[in-house]
């Protein structure tokens, strides 16, 4: 086993196929926050086949929250920061740990993300700094993440990213892409149920715009009331038409400017 890095994973209603890739980190200390109304600790023993450390919340805390409370317990050098549908062979990780120990200005570094299996890359350096990363799977510095903080929690689902990405460009830190590092998203199968979770995301991704755009731009309350009037124009047309995805549209945007509504009047101090 590997003593220099945690494998961190936040779980919500996610399909027993993608559970099934937690084997990959089995040589690894494996962190996991399960937000799903059941508890999926049996079939995650029975996947990993070695002691794990798993808590479950039958609330959904959200990405950020979630995944704070996880670093929270980790007593590793090293993290890896990641979701259920990432698959990566034990040589890029092992890659990404290289490059993170022998930079110490960098705080997280990440792989390339293949297009496709057949897709191969030659490159002469074995790193280079970038601006933005991938946030679906990083190789994190525990001490550097705990002084600049990881995923700000009023963000919920959506924007934590680019949020932490904003405050690294800012400080003494760099991040890197690990160029002889792969991994890649498992598709995801389209199924009729997943409506409900395509409207949660969509709420929350406007609700993280709005946040972002709060704490980092000139956010117009003029443009804020035109998008809701607009939306809540257009949804009972939408409705009498039955354009199904319009219609999730319109009320994921409505909810999402007022759960932000609720954050600026109630929250932000």
């Amino acid at each position: 086993m590997n003593n220099d890095l945690s494998i961190v994973i936040t779980l919500y209603e996610t399909p027993i196929e993608k559970l099934k890739n937690l084997e990959q980190y089995k040589n690894y200390k494996i962190f996991i926050l399960d937000q799903s109304k059941n508890s999926n600790f049996s079939l995650i023993k029975k996947i990993i086949g070695k002691k794990f450390y798993y808590y479950h919340s039958k609330k959904n805390l959200g990405l950020s929250k979630s995944t704070n409370i996880l670093i929270s317990k980790l007593e590793t050098k090293y993290f890896l920061f990641t979701q259920a549908d990432i698959i990566i062979e034990n040589e890029s990780i092992l890659n990404l740990i290289k490059i993170i120990k022998k930079q110490n200005d960098v705080i997280l570094a990440g792989p390339i993300f293949k297009k496709n299996n057949t897709q191969t890359y030659d490159f002469k350096n074995e790193y280079k700094y970038k601006s933005k990363l991938d946030a679906s799977l990083l190789i994190c510095n525990t001490e550097k993440v705990r002084e600049i903080g990881f995923f700000d929690e009023d963000f919920f689902l959506y924007w934590e990213d680019i949020d932490l990405m904003h405050r690294i460009n800012n400080s003494n830190f760099k991040m890197v892409q690990v160029l002889n590092s792969f991994a890649n998203h498992e598709q995801e199968k389209s199924t009729k149920n997943n409506i409900r979770i395509t409207f949660i995301r969509r709420i929350n991704f406007k609700y993280g715009e709005l946040i972002y755009d709060f704490k980092y731009n000139k956010l117009r309350k003029i443009k804020l009331f035109r998008q809701m009037i607009q939306n809540l124009v257009f949804l009972p047309f939408n409705i009498v038409i039955f354009k199904k995805l319009k219609i999730i549209e319109n009320i994921s945007i409505i909810i999402g400017i007022i759960k932000f509504f609720n954050f600026f009047f109630f929250k932000k101090k």
